[in-house]
């Protein structure tokens, strides 16, 4: 699963809206467990090519984010950040 994080509610809510606008496939979730300081609501990128559509929309986006891989045991990797 490939997902991004933001650290205000305001920003993942824009974020889901900016993405959809673009035409990527998106679904809000649950932040989770293990990623600290953002907030509790997180994008999922769903699709043929997820971390191609993430990593482009979190070098896009004007907000503090952050990009994550999780693998099916739950271990995560952060692939981006922007401060």
């Amino acid at each position: 699963m490939i997902f991004l994080v933001f650290f205000t509610t305001t920003h993942s809510m824009r974020g889901e809206s900016e993405a959809r606008k673009q035409g990527l496939s998106v679904t809000m979730i649950p932040t989770p467990r293990g990623v600290a300081g953002s907030c509790s609501l997180s994008l999922r990128f769903d699709g043929a090519d997820p971390e191609g559509d993430g990593r482009a929309f979190c070098r896009s986006v004007g907000a503090p984010c952050a990009l994550y891989r999780q693998e099916d045991g739950g271990d995560l990797t952060l692939l981006e950040e922007r401060p």
